[in-house]
């Protein structure tokens, strides 16, 4: 019964509409990627940030709790086209703001300290973020990147014939897997990411900033034509075998988020 009250409680901790993880994990992701930061980025990213890099977890949606900066709540989607290449029709998508944000970053000082400081805590929310698959939105699948209702087989049940219960997409991606662990602190997903990743910073990180994109959306891409072929259920069996994909997508925006920051506050 407890761990029902737990993993109810993580369920409804965080906003739907916009995030990737719990607070607890995303704070972790950033004191992971702060650990793979040159001397220099690192303190850069104290001088315009602060030395609690955790403080700018979930920053955007912060700001629109407290009824500023509204016209970001459209920035945390990433939009890709049938050939899973960006496909953004306007300013509010991931990739485009994290690409503008890069820029302010790079030459910043052309820019005022405020700017630059926003510039780098957007990148922070929105690599975290895209990260996320229900933040993915596939053109050829109208329904990636919302919260919508699937069915899932009840429990350890396998086969189709297990029983079904209606379930929401974001719930799922967002904090099913965060809630195996829902007591972690923000150190205690440090540790864990560490463990689990440590050694993979060349595999997690290779590449560039679209390389990354494109790799998100052939899983997105994946998971989707699945969900499809089943007609909208996922056996339990298939949603276990997801967890350590979500946890490497995890480990992946800590890495890659480390490496954008290094590369563009030189």
């Amino acid at each position: 019964m407890k761990k029902i009250i737990i993993l109810t409680a993580v369920l409804f901790a965080g906003v739907l509409s916009a995030g990737a993880w719990s607070h607890s994990m995303d704070k972790g992701v950033l004191l992971f990627a702060q650990k793979h930061l040159t001397p220099e980025t690192k303190s850069l990213v104290a001088q315009y940030v602060g030395d609690d890099i955790t403080k700018a977890e979930g920053y955007l949606v912060a700001q629109r709790k407290a009824n500023r900066l509204l016209h970001t709540e459209g920035w945390h989607t990433l939009h890709l086209d049938s050939s899973l290449q960006p496909a953004a029709k306007d300013d509010n998508d991931a990739l485009v703001q994290i690409e503008k944000a890069l820029e302010v970053m790079r030459n910043r000082t052309k820019h005022s300290k405020s700017e630059v400081s926003f510039a780098i805590k957007t990148v922070m929310s929105l690599m975290i973020d895209m990260h996320n698959l229900s933040n993915v939105a596939l053109e050829e699948y109208p329904l990636s990147g919302t919260d919508f209702e699937f069915m899932m087989t009840k429990g350890s049940a396998r086969g189709k014939g297990g029983k079904k219960i209606p379930y929401r997409w974001k719930t799922l991606w967002t904090y099913r897997y965060v809630g195996f662990h829902s007591a972690y602190s923000p150190e205690m997903w440090l540790e864990e990411l560490g463990v689990m990743f440590g050694n993979k910073k060349a595999e997690l990180s290779a590449g560039t900033l679209r390389d990354w994109v494109g790799d998100i959306g052939n899983y997105s891409k994946s998971v989707y034509e699945h969900l499809r072929k089943e007609n909208n259920l996922f056996v339990h069996a298939t949603i276990h075998s997801y967890d350590l994909f979500s946890m490497s997508c995890v480990g992946k925006a800590a890495y890659r988020l480390a490496a954008l920051l290094n590369d563009n506050l030189k």
